[in-house]
């Protein structure tokens, strides 16, 4: 891997009052953080050096972080012609295969998810 390049990772299940400046600090001892957005309970966080974004992944996933454990992937993009869903408020027995069968009536579901009392449907 370049040593230039730069990879983006998506960082899921933050709790609310999580800051970019928590969130920068705990990626820069990977790498050099390029670039971090926070965005409600999820964010994006550019990472540069060689390794930077596989030891991250494989260090911080599942980590626990102000009480929650932290979701980090690399992220991918939507497939063209594809619309992302954020569902909240779900009851606690409500399950992915429950949104998926819900939200089949219209349309593929390409991809469900539940994390904790919301769920995402793509």
């Amino acid at each position: 891997m370049d040593k230039g390049q730069t990879i983006k990772l998506f960082v899921g299940n933050l709790a609310l009052d999580t800051t970019q400046e928590e969130l920068s600090a705990i990626f820069e001892s990977y790498g050099q953080v390029v670039s971090c957005s926070v965005l409600r309970q999820f964010a994006f966080v550019h990472l540069q050096g060689e390794g930077a974004a596989e030891r991250a992944i494989r260090e911080l996933n599942g980590r626990e972080f102000k009480g929650r454990n932290l979701v980090v992937e690399e992220s991918r993009g939507r497939p063209l012609h594809s619309t992302k869903v954020f569902v909240g408020n779900l009851s606690s027995m409500c399950t992915t295969e429950d949104l998926r069968e819900l939200f089949q009536t219209f349309g593929k579901v390409l991809e469900c998810d539940k994390v904790k009392a919301t769920g995402v449907c793509l």
